[in-house]
């Protein structure tokens, strides 16, 4: 979840700011023409934000605003479906400029009036408050993000689900399913601005640095976890194999008794002669190598296993 923090209500601080800044993730910003709403904002431009800028246009003279905001570069800039008849061409306007388009809807307006643009279009704004004053209370709009997902997904489209107004850490836990989430007097009426932002996303879920904790800790476990079976299975192969090897042993030592003279024996005559069973080995899974044998010392007490591949030896 992408929070995009407003800084409508301390636009007079350049200091808070600047302190904001270093924790969005984008920075919102509330552009009013004392037309489209009530109240009236001061050119912005020279809040000059190192996040990315999320420009909101709440004006009637689209143009004028697009020409000089757009010199900021900013990532979305997106403008009112109630505020023109000229829907598509202001869209083309702005892409033109190589900016992603967002169009904005107020709490009243129905979704059916943004349907013929979402394929041309990066991201749908929806207002939980009527635009023009921070501080509102929620209204609550999550049936527009419902169908708004819902038709994204039905239709194979991109643009980003964005909700602006009254979100605060019980309201953002309503809109799961948008996917930036604009919050102001939340986050600036607070002394700790960082401790804000990360409780929306705490709101939602794991944050995206407590995710990757998450997984980083998981893959630790299961490398811990391979490790301690892999070791097990090597230990139990081998205790196996040195108990074949004391089977051979024996074996061999039966066999010089009916063999006197013999100093040498392939483990396939043991098996033959039924000295030893039939036995694969325990490293290789598979049968022993034709040249493995066993030979005895000149009183055919000592014996020493030699096996036909190194592979089989018993080892850890």
């Amino acid at each position: 979840m992408i929070i995009s923090t407003s800084f409508l209500k301390i636009q007079k601080d350049k200091e808070k700011f600047l302190i904001l800044d270093k924790y969005a993730d984008y920075m919102h910003y509330d552009v009013m023409d004392g037309n489209f709403t009530e109240s009236k904002t001061p050119s912005l431009t020279d809040f000059d934000s190192k996040s990315p800028k999320d420009i909101h246009l709440m004006v009637t003279e689209l143009k004028k605003y697009i020409d000089e905001y757009s010199e900021m570069k900013p990532q979305f800039m997106t403008f009112h479906v109630e505020a023109t008849d000229q829907v598509l061409d202001t869209i083309n306007y702005i892409k033109n400029k190589n900016i992603k388009v967002g169009l904005a809807l107020n709490p009243e307006t129905d979704i059916k009036e943004v349907i013929p643009y979402l394929k041309d279009i990066d991201l749908v704004l929806v207002m939980s408050v009527h635009p023009g004053k921070g501080g509102q209370a929620f209204i609550d709009i999550t049936d527009k993000i419902e169908d708004l997902y819902n038709y994204r997904h039905e239709h194979n489209l991109n643009y980003l689900i964005e909700v602006d107004g009254g979100v605060n850490q019980d309201t953002a836990k309503k809109l799961s399913k948008a996917d930036i989430l604009v919050s102001g007097s939340y986050i600036t009426d607070s002394d700790d601005y960082f401790g804000k932002i990360s409780s929306l996303k705490k709101a939602l879920g794991f944050t995206l640095a407590e995710l990757m904790a998450v997984i980083v800790i998981l893959s630790i476990i299961g490398v811990i976890v391979t490790g301690v079976i892999s070791r097990n299975i090597n230990t139990s192969r081998y205790e196996t194999c040195l108990t074949q090897e004391k089977n051979i042993i024996e074996g061999a030592k039966a066999w010089a008794i009916d063999n006197p003279d013999g100093t040498s024996v392939t483990l396939a005559d043991l098996q033959s002669g039924g000295y030893v069973e039939d036995i694969k080995s325990p490293m290789t899974q598979k049968p022993y190598s034709v040249g493995t044998r066993a030979t005895l010392d000149a009183n055919g007490t000592e014996v020493k296993v030699t096996y036909g591949d190194s592979k089989e030896e018993c080892s850890k």
